[in-house]
């Protein structure tokens, strides 16, 4: 038996594999066509406009799955799942034209969609600074500078400990510092702008002198956002996604980056039980809408990243379905954050009470997670480095 079955997953290895053979260089784009699967969920259709899509989907040669009750227009609407290869669903779309309930207009939009994830730049200049996304994901160093953090509280309230933890996450290889002085952790309650601005100066305008990352702070007050960036800060992480009404105008201002990060209620209540009927559709929806405010405010879409917020307002379930669906929120056209780091999830997979006991839990999570992730918030910078490195080779076939 000479017969071999390849398992090829990423485009790099399927054109790795055409080389071998000596193919045209020009196969893959043909061959592309072909060998990829594509789902799309089109949200909420009249059922005729559903039955139309289905028929037309069929006659390309892909499927559109639609509800039972649709069929026969017992229900008034549905959800439609659109499955095929690229080549298939493109001659579904020619179907669609001239066809009513606004369905050319869908056509339009999934044959966008087939030319992959939305283009963001690969380099977004930062101040002085540069986030260079071509060997992503960055890391994002975690300083909570808090009596009160679920992991670190009190470990570096001192002024000179944080700066000493900081330098040591940046020598480490933390593209991005994230100082956080308010505790989100469940049933945390707010803390005062005077109060975080006494923990967050001095350390900033300390670090911002010779700090070779960038400096986030991670706030949800506009005001707070406004001094830590006159003190040298340049990146904005605010767990509320502009719930202050000032902020996204704080932040346009400033030309940073921005990231918004999805919350169910607040941090005082987020745990009392959060229940979703589709946890990916409902943070999905948030963003659209919080991306849409934020653009407006004059915020530049490439500047602007999105973090499904595990662990804030979620159960086990709703965390692992986001993090192994995390690529979906790519096609915001966003770059997506991952905050997994020690969270209680990983202690109720393992056992561990103790956060610090969670680090090779999370270490698992940043591993798989690599792919879809443009940056990592972590608490070890030094094991998530090396933890990079080892996905990035077995990923590509090559330590280069």
């Amino acid at each position: 038996m000479r017969l071999r079955k390849l398992h090829l997953v990423t485009d790099e290895d399927w054109q790795r594999e055409l080389a071998l053979i000596g193919a045209d260089p020009e196969t893959w784009d043909r061959l592309s066509l072909k060998c990829r699967v594509f789902v799309f969920s089109t949200g909420y259709l009249p059922s005729t406009a559903a039955n139309i899509l289905k028929q037309c989907m069929l006659s390309g040669g892909a499927d559109a799955i639609v509800s039972r009750g649709s069929v026969s227009c017992r229900i008034k609407e549905t959800e439609a799942m659109i499955i095929g290869t690229p080549r298939q669903i493109l001659r579904g779309c020619a179907s669609l034209d001239g066809q009513p309930f606004d369905l050319p207009a869908l056509a339009g939009e999934l044959k966008e969609a087939l030319d992959d994830f939305p283009v963001i730049p690969d380099i977004i200049h930062v101040r002085k600074k540069v986030l260079d996304f071509r060997r992503k994901p960055l890391i994002m160093g975690i300083l909570n500078v808090t009596p009160d953090s679920f992991s670190d509280g009190g470990r570096y309230l001192n002024t000179d400990d944080a700066l000493i933890h900081a330098r040591q996450m940046v020598s480490q290889g933390a593209a991005i510092i994230d100082i956080g002085a308010e505790s989100t952790r469940p049933g945390s309650l707010p803390v005062s702008a005077d109060i975080q601005l006494d923990r967050l100066l001095p350390i900033i305008e300390s670090l911002s002198s010779d700090c070779e990352a960038v400096i986030s702070v991670d706030t949800a007050n506009a005001s707070v956002a406004g001094a830590v960036l006159s003190a040298g800060a340049s990146m904005i992480n605010d767990v509320s996604a502009l719930s202050d009404p000032a902020m996204a105008q704080t932040v346009a201002e400033a030309g940073i980056p921005l990231v918004l990060m999805h919350m169910k209620g607040t941090p005082e209540t987020m745990q009392d039980n959060p229940v979703y009927i589709d946890v990916i559709e409902d943070i999905y929806s948030f963003f659209r809408e919080r991306i849409e405010v934020a653009t407006e405010a004059g915020i530049l879409r490439e500047r602007i990243i999105i973090d499904p917020g595990i662990g804030f307002g979620k159960n086990l379930e709703d965390n692992l379905r986001i993090i192994s669906r995390l690529e979906e929120f790519r096609w915001l056209g966003c770059r997506v954050l991952l905050g997994h780091s020690l969270k209680s999830f990983i202690g109720q997979l393992t056992g561990k009470k103790d956060p610090f006991e969670r680090e090779i839990g999370s270490h698992a999570v940043t591993a798989l997670s690599s792919g879809s992730a443009d940056i990592v918030r972590v608490h070890d910078v030094e094991g998530t480095v090396q933890v990079l490195r080892i996905t990035s080779a077995l990923e590509y076939g090559t330590s280069g």
